[in-house]
């Protein structure tokens, strides 16, 4: 069964895949035209799909700061026109109570294979 929390993230998935490409917020140097508000967000490439998921309290500033998803996009020499983000606003609430679940069963639901964790050498 399904609980509140599981259908709230299917919810959000659902918005963020559904989005057009041509919606989603194009790479830029600053990404000025990114939200500054709690989000969860997502790294699509035109055919290749979902690439990561993540959360941030400030996407515009977590990707200005440089991101994992955008160095991974380089190294598979994807063409910068061809990725994109979107970003799914979350109020207060959402933010404080249910960020890191929703973060997770996204990531759980969808297994983008930018999320994967690299193994530490020893």
């Amino acid at each position: 069964m399904i609980d509140e929390t599981e259908r709230e993230a299917l919810s959000i998935l659902e918005l963020l895949v559904s989005q057009t490409f041509a919606e989603c917020i194009p790479v830029s140097r600053d990404f000025s035209t990114l939200t500054t508000k709690h989000s969860i967000y997502a790294v699509r490439h035109r055919t290749d799909g979902l690439l990561y998921i993540g959360k941030s309290q400030n996407p515009r500033q977590r990707f200005a700061g440089g991101h994992k998803a955008l160095v991974w996009c380089w190294l598979q020499r994807y063409d910068p026109e061809d990725v994109r983000i979107t970003a799914y606003p979350l109020d207060y609430h959402q933010w404080a109570t249910l960020s890191f679940e929703l973060e997770r069963l996204l990531i759980q639901a969808t297994e983008p294979p930018f999320n994967v964790k690299i193994p530490m050498g020893e």
